[in-house]
């Protein structure tokens, strides 16, 4: 009888002791997906684009840091290098013009006038060392003139 009457509080302490490692590997586990939930929304919250004007307004505050802005492509302001330099252009939003050098493959919409937004390191008085360029596309639901239609 002594020995079963040891055996239980044993078996009992080897249950405590898996139920508590369980109990770790979840707070692990929980732990894991709350920090990977926190930087995708943090990642998410900065998704937005600014305009060009308000980058400008904000410069003393987003310099060395990365920035997404959304503008227009200046007409004429594209100058493309050789083989492996860089692109340089300038976009717009109708009121201040900011240059951008690009380093990557060009979107083939790419020209003069496309809305883009371009996503790099800014840095006052520099062109922004743009890692990304999106371009938007041209609408395909716009009404265009059939011949013959409305005569």
């Amino acid at each position: 009888m002594t020995g079963t009457a040891i055996a239980q509080p044993v078996e009992r302490s080897r249950r405590r002791w898996l139920d508590v490692r369980w109990l770790i590997a979840a707070l692990i586990i929980a732990g894991a997906v709350g920090y990977l939930m926190y930087t995708s929304l943090q990642s998410t919250a900065a998704s937005y684009f600014v305009t060009v004007s308000e980058l400008q307004q904000r410069a003393a505050e987003v310099q060395g840091k990365r920035v997404r802005v959304g503008g227009q492509v200046v007409a004429g302001s594209i100058h493309t290098g050789g083989p492996g330099e860089p692109i340089r252009f300038a976009i717009t939003d109708g009121q201040q013009t900011l240059p951008v050098v690009y380093s990557g493959v060009l979107p083939d919409i790419f020209t003069d006038g496309r809305q883009v937004i371009v996503e790099g390191v800014f840095r006052q008085g520099q062109p922004l060392e743009a890692d990304t360029l999106l371009t938007q596309c041209p609408s395909k639901f716009q009404a265009q003139a059939t011949p013959g239609q409305g005569q």
